[in-house]
């Protein structure tokens, strides 16, 4: 039996890249140069969608260069139901998913709004076999509470896996000083009989979002933490 080649390491989806760039989101090229330049010795590909054709001949020009990926980054505008994967317009989060699943990803990090929510990884994880683990924000994603997901990244990069306590560390650090949040959602999370964690966990997400702080911060002045400067991701 032929053995197929080990995943590359990282693939960076820059979802219609050039309405990003009008709205000063596109952090998925600025951070495919980065990690690039601090771990050169790793397979990164970036690839900024403009149509569905294109994006099309894109994806397939990257698998037939490194096959497979571990992981895969999304930036884009997106909500619960979908992602605007290109300029084409908003796609559902389980159409998403097979443009993905060629790759075989076994992580996804969502820099996009209210990716996180309980349905639209419950979708994305459907048509992807191979996926573990989603890294997304529940709620709306401003340009200074992505970090995270950079530091995810680079972790998964240096060491080949995400340590669980420093995870969750960060996201709580990022939390208390951005207002940010974001999840890690496993398979199992959304499978069957997880349906009331699940919207429990979506509920919590709605309550802490920034619509909650603006009602503290109203009820109590100075409660609400520094954060939810412009540019939110959705």
């Amino acid at each position: 039996m032929r053995r197929q080649k080990p995943r590359a390491h990282l693939l960076i989806i820059e979802c219609d890249s050039r309405k990003l760039t009008a709205d000063g989101l596109n952090l998925g090229s600025a951070f495919g140069q980065l990690a690039k330049t601090v771990f050169p010795g790793k397979n990164i590909a970036v690839v900024q969608t403009s149509t569905e054709q294109q994006l099309q001949e894109d994806l397939a020009e990257v698998f037939q260069k490194f096959g497979r990926f571990r992981s895969i980054l999304l930036v884009g505008h997106s909500n619960e139901t979908g992602l605007v994967l290109t300029g084409d317009g908003l796609r559902s989060w389980d159409v998403v998913g097979n443009w993905l699943k060629v790759f075989d990803p076994e992580f996804c990090f969502l820099a996009a709004c209210r990716a996180g929510n309980s349905g639209a990884v419950r979708n994305l994880f459907k048509p992807v076999p191979s996926l573990r683990q989603i890294y997304a924000s529940p709620s709306a994603l401003y340009k200074n509470q992505v970090t995270p997901l950079a530091l995810l990244i680079g972790m998964l990069l240096k060491d080949g896996r995400i340590d669980e306590d420093q995870s969750g560390a960060l996201r709580l650090a990022n939390y208390a000083l951005t207002g940010g949040q974001l999840y890690r959602w496993r398979r199992a999370d959304t499978g069957p009989g997880e349906e009331i964690k699940a919207t429990i966990l979506d509920t919590v997400a709605s309550l802490l979002d920034r619509g909650a702080w603006d009602l503290l911060e109203n009820l109590f002045p100075g409660t609400r933490p520094p954060h939810y400067t412009t540019g939110a991701t959705a």
